[in-house]
């Protein structure tokens, strides 16, 4: 008996068993780009020869939930669950009658990524919510397609357009595509297009190309017809409401989040391009120290009281002297006025007796305490990024001016700007999760709560000038 389950006809058009390296799916709200790909797993599952299916999802939402459910809710509709070995609690699933399987991990931290590295034999790959992916996790997904049939390999990726600073809507929606299918209607923007790209190397004296084909798909509500009224409706009254958020929802353009904490952040203000740091500004380190994370910021500031991030460390794993090391090799023969640091940094560890603060000291490195209050250290960085009018001082045109500078070099932190919500639980501070891009936003709430002040020129005692002084002037060489 057949069984009939319904795909977007946008999805069977371009997506459905199509053959790319890769195909990226950003849609708003009710697209259905979640629904449609558990639907063609599902198939591919029952049906493909060797096929090992991975899942990258946020594991923190439990392993019953996300993709894994829907997963199992489409084998259920294709009447097909008494030929899996499934189970609430397990990160894997097995059809007992071809072999197949699909497995489920991580991809936050290093040894997830390492974890993933290391499973062999991957025909398919489907990254779940990608918005946080980079251009390198990219690049190491379809790297792991190793599965032995070749045809089937395939990296999916489903994202949210939360994140406009995202790889994917930098180097692919936003580029020139090379070649469209599809433009939304009554526009010139791309909704369906291909996007390749293309590395050169050598091997033995002899230069190679490496092409990675990528399909894009555009989605909006406007490509699931079946959705029902009310659910339509709830996006479309947006268009008065919110429009910035139906721009996201509505016509899946990559904006900054609604729930973002860091609204005066505009990359297009606060970063820079970078430049030699005058040797007489005064310059500052601020750094939160986890195993999991250290992470370190320089700052400087100069004779306006203008502040500068122009350089940030973000490295995993590393034991308190080694973060110490670390950190000296990194100074250098720079002067630092003040090492800013988190109170909790000067209690005793269990392991050692020590505290952090005393074992930075016996590695000559002083540290300061900062205030550890999240609601007025999240307001001091607000009060630092704040965007306001100002004018060129060289051509007299308005300008938008800050307080605070990054160098474009500090990607971690812009990053983490750009996208860092609101906590759900207080607005007055940004959100805590996902743990990994909070560190540097920590180590940045240290120094703005610091004590700093503009860098002070001590003006030099000028000789008189005996012919200025007989020609009727003041006494001094004038500039």
């Amino acid at each position: 008996m057949e069984k009939e389950i319904k795909l977007t006809p946008q999805y069977f058009d371009y997506v459905f068993g199509a053959e790319y390296d890769a195909i990226v799916q950003p849609g708003g709200r009710y697209s259905g780009k979640s629904y449609n790909s558990e639907i063609e797993e599902a198939v591919n599952l029952a049906s493909k020869k060797d096929y090992k299916l991975l899942i990258i999802q946020d594991l923190d939402k439990g392993g019953a939930d996300g993709y894994y459910a829907g997963l199992v809710d489409k084998i259920e509709q294709f009447e097909q669950t008494q030929a899996y070995n499934i189970t609430t609690s397990s990160t894997k699933i097995v059809n007992n009658i071809n072999g197949n399987q699909v497995l489920f991990r991580g991809y936050k931290t290093p040894q997830q990524k390492k974890d993933v590295k290391n499973i062999d034999q991957v025909t398919k790959i489907v990254v779940e919510e990608g918005e946080w992916m980079t251009f390198n996790d990219f690049l190491s997904l379809v790297q792991q397609l190793r599965g032995k049939q070749e045809k089937d390999r395939r990296l999916d990726i489903l994202l949210n357009t939360v994140n406009e600073d995202c790889f994917v809507n930098k180097e692919l929606v936003e580029a020139k595509p090379d070649k469209v299918f599809e433009y939304f209607p009554g526009t010139k923007r791309p909704k369906v297009f291909e996007k390749s790209f293309v590395t050169e190397y050598e091997i033995e004296g002899e230069m190679k190309k490496s092409t990675i084909k990528v399909l894009v798909v555009l989605s909006t509500h406007f490509d699931n017809p079946y959705l029902t009224g009310q659910q339509r409706a709830a996006i479309e009254v947006l268009r008065d409401t919110d429009p910035e958020l139906y721009k996201q929802l509505g016509e899946a353009r990559f904006i900054k989040p609604g729930g973002a904490y860091f609204k005066e952040f505009d990359k297009n203000v606060h970063v820079i391009k970078p430049f030699a740091i005058p040797t007489h500004w005064d310059r500052y380190v601020s750094i939160d120290y986890g195993l999991d994370m250290f992470a370190v910021g320089f700052y400087a500031i100069d004779i306006h009281g203008k502040h500068y991030l122009y350089r940030t460390i973000d490295i995993p794993d590393l034991i308190i002297s080694d973060a110490a090391k670390t950190l000296i090799e990194a100074v250098g023969k720079e002067k630092i006025r003040y090492y800013y640091a988190p109170r909790d940094l000067w209690n005793r560890r269990q392991e050692t007796g020590k505290s952090v603060a005393s074992i930075f000291a016996e590695n000559k490195i002083r540290l300061t305490q900062s205030d550890n209050d999240r609601v007025n250290g999240g307001l001091a960085m607000k009060e630092l990024l704040k965007v306001y009018d100002s004018v060129d001082i060289e051509t007299g045109e308005p300008i938008k001016d800050t307080n605070l500078y990054i160098f474009d070099t500090c990607t971690t932190i812009i990053h983490a700007l750009n996208v860092v919500l609101t906590d759900e639980k207080s607005s007055d501070k940004y959100a805590t999760e996902p743990h990994d891009i909070t560190h540097t936003l920590d180590q940045f709430r240290y120094y703005a709560t610091g004590r700093q002040r503009p860098t002070k020129v001590n003006k030099p005692i000028r000789k008189p000038n005996t012919k200025a002084v007989l020609s009727g002037y003041n006494g001094y060489n004038r500039r």
